[in-house]
């Protein structure tokens, strides 16, 4: 396939993909270039797809259900009653409408965490999305420890020949007990899977475990072993109320974690997420959107800027989280803690990558007011991130 008058760093180019591959990046020149101005074609800019580190994708059946309510009131009022009346058909057509979602905003991966998990396989590979796809378990899901150690088993024998994985998703530190957070761990441990957990969400989480356990969260899963079983396989969405001991500690085992913005703020549960000490620390800091029903939408675009301004605001420093380090924070920082390969559009890397055109209001006439390749790139990234949103994609490209 021939893809043509793409802006690569602001380098205009015609980009052919072969095999699943880039196979090359052919700038076209000035005066092709002025021919096909000419002819009036039409002009895209290429960037790699993105990956929705933390989701529930099923939950657009719950779009912006219990809006204004905090996190334990929205869960148990407005979440768990109705979670208790889905089907595994229900579960599938929510995962098909969140992964149709995802693809048309430029994501092309993503990491979830339901149940009924095989349901969201079958809509992730009929859009071709690649998918992490993490059972969430609770202690009830625990009682007959033989019974479910049985189907943890059989289901990740299922996935084996998907072309997406599977996980194990503890829910919370407050709805698996230590023992059987270790005994999950010890299961992600056996068979290299990811161990995805939501991880000091809230304030009150925080208190509750210093209450019950006398340490904060992530030295409670530090002192079950938990970080020496599963290491870097570890994701911890959320990740918002930490201390210095707590990052030095995730640091040093180089996990995952993950920030969702616009969940947090819907929620109320807190917006001083520690970008830069986390990833100071040598922590992989990744982005997701959460479930529609409290972020809303699937759209990473809008997540990357909320996240970006976020960190300017918190620190009084327009400088902090520029385009280009929030993009790869939502591309190949997500690919890193999948083991996805590299999609950043050079020769030689898988095609997976998303246009748009210099023809939508917000990228218009951006070659005019730029003269150099790096300028028009720059330029096209503060613009993406700033002033557009994921329904600026016009085209995803993933073989």
């Amino acid at each position: 396939m021939l893809y043509r008058n793409i802006y690569v760093d602001g380098v205009l180019s015609d980009i052919t993909v072969d095999s699943g591959k880039i196979a090359r990046i052919k700038p076209i020149g000035p005066d092709y270039e002025a021919q096909r101005r000419e002819k009036g074609d039409e002009f895209f800019f290429a960037l790699p797809s993105l990956v929705n580190m933390h989701t529930h994708s099923a939950m657009t059946l719950l779009r912006s259900a219990g809006s204004g309510l905090p996190l334990f009131r929205w869960l148990n009022e407005a979440i768990f009653p109705r979670e208790a009346q889905l089907t595994s058909d229900d579960i599938y057509r929510g995962a098909l409408d969140a992964c149709e979602e995802m693809r048309q905003t430029g994501t092309t991966a993503f990491n979830d965490m339901y149940f009924s998990i095989e349901s969201t396989l079958r809509a992730a590979k009929e859009t071709n999305l690649q998918a992490n796809i993490a059972l969430s378990v609770t202690d009830r899901d625990c009682e007959d420890k033989q019974l479910f150690a049985k189907f943890l088993d059989s289901i990740h024998h299922r996935f084996e020949e998907s072309g997406c994985t599977f996980s194990i998703a503890p829910h919370s530190i407050y709805t698996v007990s230590a023992h059987n957070l270790q005994m999950l761990a010890d299961f992600a441990k056996e068979h290299q899977t990811l161990f995805h957990i939501h991880l000091s969400e809230t304030q009150k989480e925080r208190e509750d475990c210093l209450h019950e356990n006398g340490v904060p969260p992530v030295v409670y899963l530090d002192r079950l072993g938990i970080f020496d079983k599963v290491g870097f396989k570890f994701i911890g969405a959320h990740s918002l109320w930490l201390d210095p001991t707590e990052i030095e500690i995730l640091g040093s085992h180089h996990v995952t974690v993950v920030h969702c913005p616009n969940s947090n703020l819907k929620l109320g549960s807190g917006y001083r997420f520690l970008y830069t000490e986390l990833r100071d620390a040598g922590v992989n800091v990744t982005l997701g959107t959460d479930g529609c029903a409290s972020s809303d939408n699937l759209d990473m675009v809008e997540a990357m800027k909320v996240m970006s301004l976020l960190q300017k605001g918190v620190r009084n420093d327009p400088s902090v989280l520029p385009a280009e380090e929030v993009l790869k924070v939502a591309s190949n920082n997500g690919r890193k803690a999948l083991g996805l390969p590299d999609n950043s559009i050079v020769e030689g890397n898988v095609a997976d990558f998303f246009l748009i055109s210099t023809n939508n209001r917000v990228f218009k006439n951006i070659e005019y007011i730029n003269s150099t390749p790096t300028q028009i790139h720059q330029e096209f990234l503060n613009r993406l991130i700033y002033a557009a949103d994921g329904n600026a994609v016009s085209q995803v490209i993933k073989q």
